[in-house]
């Protein structure tokens, strides 16, 4: 008895060397959670809640520092938790073993799993709650080309060499189905792993993220599919009876059926009639779908199937967007997600052992020659789909490296091989640091070969003033809320548009994106209700009436949406724009009043100034003060309420392009413009370019409108900076709008010395100096002020300083 005690034991202690996690049940007493402190004689690890808070305060940590240095290297916050993680364990701290039997204990290790799962499994949940299946329903060419390249090429590359390899390969190589589950595993893309990775990179809505996420989402919808009938299919294998195979294909089926015919129903139900249009979930609501995602996993695990595929089976059947989506984004995925997700990547790290890979170099050398020919066939495979679409081939590598990137998703996978031992110590570690270095070395590259700004650079410039003066206008109107539209109506309204001066409008309403994983950038459709209760549907009617209200042909409207993090919103700004061939851009500015109080919105702020250095075409900011009160009278009974407009000029191409401008306006009959012309006392000019083509415009102009009676032309000298504001305090309270060019002074020497002095106390430089002391509160109480830039020639380094500032 003894004897054969000793040899079950023996096999056991070699069976848990070769596994991932120890085999053996690790003992405790259940009582030990809480500890009465170490001042009492107790030892506070030796507790499981005092072992939990500093195993994730010391992760947390370790990460935040770690991502703080590595983030200026191009590495995502996976690599930093992944990283952090092996730092921690058998590899470089956990080599002591004092310290690793104090903080990571077996029994603390499990613990922290468990919490972490659960993270993982919610996460799946949110993920699939905000992907946008309508991807699927027009995916465009290139997309499904590059799809399903990606997948095939690295799959009949990877099994037939492994077919030719496997008499050779190692044992436990060669009679496993580790190499299969491996390469199908990297032939796909994972769309949460792609979609958290574009965001971090701020690429989810430039060309390549979109091409990126529609192909994953094909590939992860296809292989989510298939997974589960691999499933069923491995279950139905094992059945010893009828009866049996009967039951599993049941209860599958009874699963599939509930979360489509009776989740799904109850979920719309919860999100459009339990929630006012705009709010959060309550927080009743909110408990009931997450315990209904816990439960979606414990029901898939129990009839033997992953516990993953129900999580995201019922995310998937869930509306996105508001308000489930955001109110997952906005309780669950900021707190609990953030806080044990980066534990189970770190704990993936943890058991991550190099010293394994050098002990046993010809497994490590097998299964990383599999690895290399997966990430090699799937990087041929998607060039090729690119180039045959006629990507260049910087473009298309960059799209290639963004579907070989690697997350939790892999990460999940191989722990799952570990748990059921497909995958022994060497082979785990092997794999998580190859998804680690795939990763690691993919998202600089990316960064490297591509920059979404570089096509609005070397686009041709569109600008008012090249364009002919009777030629149709092309406005781009950008708003981010509602009350934004008011203030651009009236502005539109004054423009001067008429059947000889045509407006091709295009509104673009401009959202962040919440609780979706893929951006949003199409012409906009009304809502199928009845009663519109869409702020995106209650801007575009503000523009359709104003469409209707001016004589016919004079103003064509196209509305479009956009849904954005604000960080990468400038993409769809210049992308529109640049594809519908505008003329000018215009921003609400970033600051808003009621008359009592101003607020500020820092992240408009930055999207706006994105916008001033890549825009392909001229951009004017519209600095409102109090029009937006009698908009709605004024368009109803077809009067302007602009009637007196201003325009200072100082000399330069922003100048020029606010004249441009200006020279609209008298055409629409009921706008009077004046033309402030500055000139320096005792100035002799350098008879340069921009002198001598200020003077062109300015003649042109008057030549024009001398006989108009509601234009006037003013030439006011000063002696520097401080005279023009003098004359800029005095002549301002006389008219409803200023408009002044951004950059003048910084173009023009003249124009430099005519604002000396007065860019000491900028405040706001995306303005130029004149708008910024405009805009001041000094100004701010009647008049309001467009401030226009000409995108002439690429940005140079000092206009991108000034822009960054």
């Amino acid at each position: 008895m003894d004897a054969d005690a000793a040899v079950n034991l023996t096999a056991a202690a070699a069976e848990a060397t070769a596994t991932v996690k120890p085999v053996a049940a690790a003992c405790y007493d259940n009582n030990l959670v809480n500890s009465q402190g170490m001042f009492l004689g107790d030892e506070p690890l030796r507790f499981s809640l005092p072992l939990l808070l500093i195993q994730v305060s010391l992760i947390l940590l370790l990460s935040a520092a770690a991502h703080h240095v590595l983030r200026r290297l191009g590495q995502s916050r996976f690599v930093t938790h992944m990283l952090v993680g092996v730092l921690l364990g058998p590899s470089v701290l956990g080599r002591n073993h004092e310290l690793r039997g104090a903080l990571f204990s077996e029994r603390g290790t499990y613990i922290l799993e468990s919490v972490s799962l659960v993270a993982l499994i919610l996460f799946l949940f949110s993920m699939g709650v905000k992907t946008d299946m309508s991807l699927l329903r027009r995916p465009s060419g290139r997309a499904v080309a590059v799809g399903l390249a990606g997948s095939v090429v690295p799959l009949a590359i990877t099994l037939p060499v492994f077919h030719v390899l496997q008499p050779t390969l190692p044992a436990d190589l060669r009679g496993s189905s580790l190499i299969t589950e491996l390469a199908v595993r990297l032939s796909l893309s994972s769309f949460p792993v792609i979609a958290d990775a574009l965001a971090e990179l701020d690429l989810l809505n430039s060309e390549l993220g979109r091409i990126a996420l529609t192909a994953s989402l094909i590939t992860d919808v296809t292989s989510w599919f298939l997974r589960a009938c691999f499933a069923a299919t491995f279950l139905i294998t094992q059945a010893k009876s009828p009866i049996f195979t009967a039951k599993i294909l049941a209860s599958f089926v009874a699963f599939v059926l509930f979360v489509a015919f009776v989740a799904r129903p109850a979920g719309r139900y919860i999100a459009y009639k339990r929630t006012p249009a705009g709010d959060l979930l309550s927080e009743g609501s909110f408990v009931v779908v997450v315990i209904a995602a816990l439960l979606s996993a414990l029901v898939t695990d129990v009839i033997g199937f992953k516990y993953m595929i129900g999580p995201m089976m019922l995310g998937l059947a869930l509306p996105g967007g508001m308000p489930i989506g955001a109110t997952m984004t906005e309780r669950l995925d900021s707190f609990f997600i953030a806080l044990f997700l980066p534990v189970y990547m770190a704990l993936a790290g943890y058991r991550t052992d190099l010293s394994e890979l050098g002990a046993h170099e010809e497994k490590w050398c097998a299964l990383e020659l599999f690895v290399a020919l997966c990430v090699a066939g799937k990087m041929v495979g998607c060039i090729a789909a690119g180039l045959f679409f006629a990507m260049p081939i910087g473009e298309a590598t960059a799209l290639a490296l963004m579907l070989n990137i690697r997350g939790i998703v892999e990460v999940a996978a191989i722990n799952n091989w570990g748990d059921t031992m497909k995958a022994s110590a060497e082979h785990y570690s092997t794999l998580t640091l190859s998804m680690v270095l795939i990763t690691a070395v993919a998202t600089p590259l990316i960064k490297l070969l591509y920059d979404p700004t570089g096509r609005f650079a070397r686009a041709k410039r569109r600008t008012m003033e090249g364009a002919r003066p009777n030629a149709e206008l092309r406005v781009m109107a950008c708003l981010y809320t509602e009350d934004h539209a008011a203030p651009l109506i009236d502005l539109l309204e004054a423009s001067g548009a008429n059947r000889d001066f045509p407006v091709s409008l295009i509104v673009l309403h401009l959202t962040e994106l919440v609780g979706r994983a893929a951006s949003v950038l199409k012409p906009h459709k009304k809502s199928s209700s009845s009663t519109s209760n869409s702020p995106s549907d209650r801007i575009v009617n503000a523009f359709r009436h104003f469409e209707q209200q001016v004589s016919p042909g004079a103003v064509t409207v196209s509305p479009y949406v956009a849904q954005s993090p604000y960080s990468s919103m400038h993409h769809d700004v210049c992308s529109l724009a640049h594809s519908r061939k505008a003329n000018l851009i215009l921003l609400p500015f970033h600051k808003s009043s009621d008359g009592a109080r101003s607020t500020a919105n820092n992240a408009v702020r930055a999207a706006n100034r994105a916008v001033l250095q890549y825009a392909p075409c001229s951009v004017a900011i519209l600095v409102d003060h109090g029009l937006a009160a009698g908009s709605a009278c004024a368009t109803a009974s077809n009067r302007n309420l602009l009637q007196r407009v201003a325009l200072y000029f100082l000399g330069g191409p922003d100048d020029r392009e606010a004249l441009a401008y200006a020279a609209r306006m008298p055409e629409s009959g009921g706008t009077a413009v004046t033309v402030v012309r500055f000139k320096l006392r005792n100035w002799v000019g350098m008879g340069g370019r921009d002198e001598v083509r200020d003077e062109e415009v300015l003649q042109e102009f008057w030549q024009r409108y001398r006989d108009d009676e509601r234009v006037v032309y003013v030439e006011k000298t000063v002696e520097d900076g401080e005279g023009t504001a003098s004359v800029v305090r005095s002549m301002s309270d006389k008219f409803d709008l200023l408009i002044v060019g951004r950059r003048g002074e910084d173009r023009d020497l003249e124009g430099s010395a005519l604002t000396s002095g007065l860019s000491e106390w900028s405040e706001c430089p995306e303005l130029g100096v004149l708008g910024d002391m405009l805009a001041s509160a000094e100004f701010a109480s009647k008049v309001s002020i467009l401030v226009i830039q000409q995108q002439a020639a690429p940005l140079t380094a000092a206009g991108a300083g000034e822009a960054d500032h």
